[in-house]
């Protein structure tokens, strides 16, 4: 039985890195007709453009994988049908479902490698790519971003960051934090022309305090905290991290998922349909790398009746399918985002609908 499923692995293993390359390559060779003027200009270097080209492919990894799985599923199905290769190994005693195994098991591997790869390294490599494009892949340029605020509403403050640098987020130019009590009303401000993130501790530089009463009246002038002009003290009170603030000001789809979550969890005051696409989109972010498995069980039925029904009816209908399950999915997303059914019932409602479609394809199948 081993060999067996070392044939088929084979077999499915090298078109689906034809069919992946090859359906990137047709997405590059398209970006790099409106690149190409930049590169020559710039001259950033190979190894850049690569890197470059390999990030931007990142968020269309979840609809090449699914699609190349889906095609060379039926191609490598097509080839061992033709062959008789399936009836000699049924005739073996093989069950059909045993066959089809090492498919399932590939769909289920590369839903899990897409689903990491989509969280851990899409997000942010793909906002990397957007700023080298716009910076004209000058790579010594940065985009620092102007007054950045942060709220922490577990501890009660609020940040205002003059000039922050996302690349080094751990240095703040121009700070501000204003303390709340439980009750709502401020504390005290601190202000300080410069913050460090060192040794998991704030240190503010010359900074100065201003205290205020119970009516929000301040009580005398700001005066300095530490000792000098220019004195350095430790905030060992400020839990906050140099990552929250970078998620802060981040565009939604350059998060990952525990971002998102700290985000939603730090963000309560949203508007409800806000709130529902950021949830949806949180829920898409897993759900979606789920489709390579679900479209092997589309693929596998048709795969293996393409000697009784024909090679174009099986791929028309294994793709006619694959599109309804897209669709879905854009439907799950607009009532979902809407909050007409809940942006986790959205997220995977294509998933829940089409699994159970493939499931008794499978189930017909002898």
């Amino acid at each position: 039985m081993k060999l067996i499923d070392k044939h088929l692995l084979r077999e499915l293993l090298i078109p689906l890195c034809y069919c992946l390359v090859g359906f990137a390559m047709v997405l590059l060779i398209g970006e790099m007709f409106g690149d190409i003027d930049r590169i020559l200009s710039a001259r950033p270097g190979w190894l850049l453009v690569v890197r470059f080209y390999v990030s931007i492919l990142g968020p269309m990894l979840q609809y090449l994988m699914p699609a190349s799985l889906m095609l060379a599923t039926l191609y490598t199905l097509y080839g061992l049908t033709r062959n008789n290769e399936l009836v000699a190994m049924r005739a073996s005693g093989i069950s059909i479902y045993r066959l089809m195994l090492p498919f399932v098991g590939v769909g289920f591997i590369l839903s899990i490698a897409v689903a990491v790869v989509g969280d851990l390294w899409v997000p942010h490599a793909f906002e990397w790519a957007q700023d080298i494009k716009s910076n004209k892949f000058n790579i010594g340029t940065t985009n620092t971003i102007q007054r950045c605020i942060y709220l922490n509403p577990e501890g009660q403050r609020q940040w205002i960051i003059t000039e922050l640098d996302p690349k080094k987020p751990h240095i703040l130019h121009g700070v501000e934090v204003k303390q709340e009590s439980t009750e709502g009303h401020r504390l005290y401000v601190i202000t300080a022309a410069r913050a460090e993130f060192l040794d998991q501790q704030w240190w503010f530089f010359n900074p100065y305090i201003q205290r205020f009463g119970l009516t929000d009246n301040p009580i005398g002038q700001p005066t300095l905290m530490g000792v000098g002009e220019h004195s350095v003290v430790e905030m060992p009170e400020f839990d906050e991290t140099p990552e929250a603030f970078v998620s802060a000001v981040r565009k939604w789809e350059h998060l990952n998922m525990r971002e998102m979550y700290h985000y939603l969890r730090t963000h309560p005051g949203m508007a409800e349909r806000a709130l529902n696409e950021k949830r949806f989109s949180l829920h898409d972010r897993l759900a979606m790398p789920w489709a390579c498995l679900i479209v092997v069980f589309f693929a596998i039925p048709a795969g293996a009746r393409t000697g009784r029904q024909g090679v174009l009816s099986a791929v028309f209908a294994a793709i006619a399918l694959m599109a309804g399950f897209y669709t879905l999915a854009q439907i799950g997303r607009i009532i979902g985002s809407l909050g007409v059914i809940p942006p986790w019932t959205g997220a995977w409602l294509s998933n829940m609908v089409f699994g159970m479609v493939g499931i008794v394809l499978l189930k017909r199948l002898h």
